[in-house]
């Protein structure tokens, strides 16, 4: 399904454009290059998706998978399918940027033939700075693949993932010829939530408390929370249900656990509250996550 808008608001110093293929949710392509004046609610995701960022104009705060970074005009951020995501303001809230995101389905037949194309999301770093030269090549491409997803016409997909083909072949290319530095945090604060992150990724199916954690990392914990929900997008709560039904989906792939031992290693403490929370962040029950996985609906 195909969905396409463009809509711009003027202003008296800023112009507000959209341009969108795909649907967001479904994939397997999905496009949208905009431009806003002022601020607007941060979003964080989780999907079998990979995305693909580029920012034009403006700063922003993104978190990726257990840090956050600060993103300028020029970098590239790559997003590996399953990593927990979110992009906020930063410093002044105008900015354009592009997005994409593609599953793998819609890029495997290049693959056959050029196994190296997702490279740049196999970094330490999802971040890639670009410097000038490439950075003018990786926004000619960027400009074609927009013009080619404002107008329906004949062989629009094909061009699109052609293109999208191209654009993965030049970040693969600017990864193997040039150092990607891991950038520095934000602050130390940035830092701390970080450590927790990591901490909470490895810890999740133990019993998490705020006042422990807070004694365990030298913070306060009103300060914790709030930080946590400020840098992450989550609230301690939801982060940590959200990697234990991320494991649980990974379990239910590659095991023949009954679903009733996965919500135990996880860290659920009842069968009950495991379903309700998989279905609200997984959109489905357990057992039709694990027939759907192995193809068996």
């Amino acid at each position: 399904m195909m969905k396409k808008t463009r809509s711009i608001w003027e202003g008296e110093t800023a112009m507000f454009r959209t341009v969108e293929f795909g649907n967001e949710e479904a994939g397997p392509f999905y496009l949208q290059h905009i431009r806003r004046p002022g601020a607007f609610e941060r979003t964080q995701h989780v999907h079998e998706l990979y995305e693909l960022y580029y920012l034009y104009e403006g700063q922003r705060l993104y978190f990726v998978k257990d840090r956050s970074y600060q993103v300028l005009p020029g970098d590239l951020v790559l997003i590996n399918r399953r990593e927990v995501h979110g992009v906020s303001d930063f410093g002044t809230p105008g900015h354009e940027r592009v997005v994409m995101n593609f599953s793998r389905e819609f890029v495997a037949a290049m693959m056959e033939e050029a196994p190296f194309l997702l490279d740049g999301f196999a970094q330490p770093t999802p971040i890639v700075r670009l410097d000038l030269p490439p950075r003018r090549e990786a926004e000619e491409l960027l400009a074609r693949m927009i013009r080619e997803a404002e107008t329906a016409r004949l062989g629009q997909t094909l061009a699109l993932r052609s293109l999208l083909g191209e654009l993965l072949l030049f970040t693969a290319r600017f990864v193997r010829t040039h150092r990607v530095p891991v950038p520095e945090h934000v602050s130390p604060i940035h830092r701390k939530i970080s450590d927790i992150v990591r901490h909470l990724n490895v810890h999740y199916a133990d019993t998490v408390r705020l006042n422990d954690l807070a004694a365990q990392f030298g913070i306060s914990p009103p300060y914790l929370s709030r930080m946590f929900k400020e840098i992450t997008g989550f609230s301690l709560v939801e982060y940590v249900q959200l990697v234990r039904v991320r494991e649980a989906q990974r379990l239910l792939e590659t095991t023949n656990d009954k679903v009733i031992a996965v919500a135990e290693q996880v860290g659920f403490g009842s069968l009950v509250q495991f379903g309700r929370v998989f279905r609200q962040l997984a959109k489905t029950t357990p057992l039709r996550y694990r027939q759907t996985a192995r193809g068996k609906v």
